[in-house]
Parts: structure tokens; sequence; C-alpha cells
């Protein structure tokens, strides 16, 4: 860590009075919170006894006083983060909510609904994209559908035939289907 000034050494060009008065009128809870660290520094006070009054770590006050030091007290305020960018473009969402309008099966898909999964599989087809089930959840909530649980199974269900029916499918369609295809299903979100 290096040193930071204190007493009226700190903040040279800003005095008591000032910081008490950018205290009271601020409305950011953060930046409040970096004002009266600031505020306990210009009156001498150690990063120790600043950090046990503030109940921070004396590491994020020295952060915040250090920041402030030397970028001025404009940057008592959080550095806005952009985020990870979306692994598909505005362009692909259109393409993909144009896919999921019409059911599978018009697709030469042989599935009656859309699962997570199965959107999973387009997604990747067509657009070269991997997604996690979450992610693919997420999207279809981003482009208006939502996601319907199912029935649960039919106890009478002949399971030699459903098996038999993914090694099929797998076969014809060079896909991956999860042994389980109860995942959610989904349908066009309509709002009244």
């Amino acid at each position: 860590m290096g040193w930071i000034q204190k007493g009226n050494k700190f903040l040279l060009d800003i005095s008591k009075e000032e910081l008490k008065k950018l205290y009271k009128n601020e409305k950011n809870a953060k930046a409040k919170l970096r004002l009266l660290a600031s505020m306990k520094r210009k009156e001498g006070m150690s990063m120790d006894e600043i950090a046990n009054s503030l109940q921070k770590p004396k590491t994020t006050i020295h952060d915040w006083l250090q920041r402030i030091e030397n970028r001025g007290i404009k940057n008592i305020y959080d550095i806005k983060q952009s985020g990870k960018p979306p692994k598909l473009t505005k362009k692909q969402l259109e393409e993909l909510k144009n896919i999921l309008r019409n059911s599978p099966e018009e697709q030469d898909i042989p599935f009656t609904l859309w699962t997570t999964n199965l959107v999973q599989y387009i997604i990747m087809k067509n657009f070269n994209v991997e997604l996690k089930v979450r992610q693919v959840r997420n999207i279809i909530k981003k482009i208006n559908f939502t996601l319907q649980k199912p029935r649960p199974e039919n106890k009478k269900a002949n399971k030699k035939l459903r098996e038999e029916f993914k090694k099929n499918l797998k076969k014809k369609f060079n896909i991956i289907v999860n042994s389980d295809l109860r995942s959610s299903v989904l349908t066009n979100h309509s709002s009244k």
C-alpha cells in the first residue's frame, strides 16, 4: 500500500467544511460512505481507525482514499462496469425468435414442442454458439417466450420403445439427446 497523507495534507484543495457539505447533499449511499472516509482522513484518523469505524476492510478504505486523492473527489462514485458481451447478436436473437415461432415439426425436427435442450441444439447448429441450458433459458425469456413445465412421465409408457426412438433420433439428426426428455418447453409470451 502506498502512503496516503492525512489531516490537512490529504485533499489539499478541499476543506473539511466542503467535504461535510458534499456528504450532507449526497444521495448515493456508497459515495456517501467514501466521503465519510475522506472526512475522517482529513480529521487525521489512521487507516485502521477509519476501517474500524466504518466496518470495512483496511484495504478497501485505502483503495477509496487513494483513488480520491489521485483522481479527485469526483471519484467517489462506482466505475461503470460494462460486463461480458452477449454471445448472440440482436440479429441472431431475431432469427432465433422467428425459428421458435414455428413448431419443430414444421422444420422437419421430430418433436412436437420446443424444449430448452432442443433450442440449445438449434443455437449451436445455426449460430455455432455453445450455451449452457441456463443461458438458453435467459435468452428464451429475453425474446419473450415463457418456459412451461411438462406433465410428469406416464407410468404406462413403453420404456423400450422410447429408448429405440432416442437411438433412431440420434442417428437421423446426429444430435445428443438427454436421457430425460422432460426439459422445459417454450410458449410464445402473450400479454393482454
